[in-house]
């Protein structure tokens, strides 16, 4: 940061005291307000530079954009006005600590710390966020470290200057340097007026922080801090968590509380898919988990709730059945005979029903992590592919069964739209989105037919990843699908 002595005075109200910086045609320095003593960081234009130049609306974008938007993790704006010439300045709160730039060297931080920083700086952007802003170009000199307290840390944000309001006409992001904080989007010169620009920024700095470079190897990082970011970092933006909400639970995952051990302290399984919905489950249990009651919930058609239940029954017999019962007591009236079954083939099954009886299930028979639910979904597809979408083109085959993802979804669920994002050479990335009541559980499922379809299709081998999921805020369940 370069300092240097500054004299004079902004507006006859502000002593400048010390020049901090400066980008661009803008000046950052350190003040006082003449009448109070108070120390301020003052923002105004270099000598030369007049009022109609374009780093003045950046000036004022930065007034709009910190003055907007009240969070503690935000560098509050504290006035704004114009010299004598008619140039605007900005009078911001004065901000004492490190960047993170300074403090993020080439040895990877503690985890614990590293977490604690970046949710800190997610909660911020979430502020910002919610006033319809988006930074597109945050990087690790943007972040100040306060030290507060006995040796805790406080984050406020300050870098701005290429914010934009969704809702407006954006100026394009002027990029003199292209770094590795800069989402692909932005640097193929699109605008970037999609939140998700900010998340990969953060993610490359949680990946600094970790492993000591912007770029470092993944490999010695625990399972939840990958995970978290190759989320944060795909290149697609589709593939990106949805919100701050997403990024939260994930960083989250690596602030163990005595509700929930690391991560690392429990058995992951070998089964890839199982180990997405372990994670996933995971996620949903940290604070940060979406939130809000949706007016009406989602239904299934009976058929795969029945299937489901025949599973269950050849699986673990009646016994395992009657326990589920006494933990869900209406699980008993989703049987043949027990009189409800012209309501539920007229309007469906509710969703959430269904998920307390995949929950009870995994619960008395299962590890808990809901794996189990995966294996049901496998079991259902070996004995019933035909009864379950019996429209489906004779001789079934892999690619007619991605092909036909979305009439597959129309036999199950009774709202969502189901849509085939792309196909490769054997691999595809099937999507769920617009749930009323989006279920992590029934994702699990379903997940689980789709791969032993496959199978049962004629493919040699299957493997599917679940994501993302909708039931934790993301934009959709995504599903990774790969066959040999």
């Amino acid at each position: 940061m370069t300092r240097a002595a500054a004299e004079g005075s902004i507006d006859g109200k502000y002593r400048l005291l010390e020049r901090l910086g400066v980008e661009g045609d803008v000046e950052r320095h350190l003040a006082e307000h003449t009448a109070i003593r108070r120390a301020v960081e003052l923002h105004c234009l270099a000598p030369g530079v007049g009022a109609d130049a374009d780093a003045a609306g950046r000036l004022t974008r930065t007034a709009r954009v910190l003055g907007g938007a009240t969070h503690p993790g935000l560098q509050g704006v504290v006035d704004s006005g114009r010299d004598a010439a008619g140039r605007p300045y900005v009078v911001l709160e004065a901000l004492r600590g490190k960047t993170l730039g300074q403090v993020a060297g080439p040895e990877p931080m503690e985890l614990r710390r590293a977490a604690r920083i970046v949710v800190q700086v997610l909660e911020a952007l979430r502020a910002l966020h919610e006033a319809g802003v988006v930074l597109r170009c945050l990087g690790p000199d943007d972040v100040m470290l306060e030290l507060v307290g006995a040796g805790d840390e406080r984050v406020k944000l300050r870098g701005v200057a290429g914010a934009a309001f969704v809702r407006e006409e954006a100026p394009k992001l002027l990029v003199t340097r292209y770094t590795a904080y800069l989402a692909p989007e932005l640097r193929r010169g699109e605008l970037g007026l999609d939140p998700r620009v900010d998340l990969f920024s953060v993610g490359v700095l949680l990946r600094q922080l970790l492993t000591g470079s912007p770029r470092g190897a993944l490999e010695a990082l625990p399972d939840t801090a990958r995970r978290a970011l190759a989320r944060a970092c795909a290149d697609d933006p589709d593939e990106r968590f949805a919100s701050v909400e997403g990024f939260l639970q994930a960083v989250a995952l690596l602030l163990p509380t005595t509700d929930r051990p690391p991560r690392e302290q429990m058995p992951t399984p070998a089964d890839p898919l199982q180990a997405d919905l372990q994670y996933l489950h995971l996620r949903r249990t940290t604070r940060h988990g979406p939130r809000g009651v949706p007016e009406r919930e989602s239904r299934l058609s009976l058929l795969p709730v029945l299937l489901t239940i025949e599973a269950i029954y050849r699986r673990f017999g009646p016994g395992v059945w009657a326990e589920l019962c006494r933990e869900v007591e209406e699980a008993e009236t989703l049987l043949p005979g027990a009189g409800h079954t012209p309501v539920h083939m007229a309007r469906g099954v509710p969703v959430a029903l269904f998920s307390e009886v995949l929950v009870a299930v995994d619960h008395i028979a299962g590890r808990g992590d809901l794996g189990l639910l995966t294996e049901l979904g496998e079991a259902i597809a070996r004995r019933g592919l035909l009864r379950l979408f019996p429209d489906l083109p004779q001789p079934i085959t892999p690619d007619a069964l991605i092909s036909g993802w979305p009439y597959l979804w129309s036999r199950i669920g009774l709202d969502g739209k189901a849509k085939v994002q792309r196909v490769g050479e054997r691999a595809a990335r099937l999507s769920l989105e617009r749930q009323v009541t989006p279920s992590l559980e029934l994702a699990g499922l379903v997940a689980g037919i789709v791969r032993r379809g496959l199978l049962e299709a004629g493919a040699s081998e299957a493997q599917v990843l679940l994501i993302s999921s909708e039931a934790l805020g993301d934009a959709r369940d995504l599903y990774g699908v790969e066959w040999g």
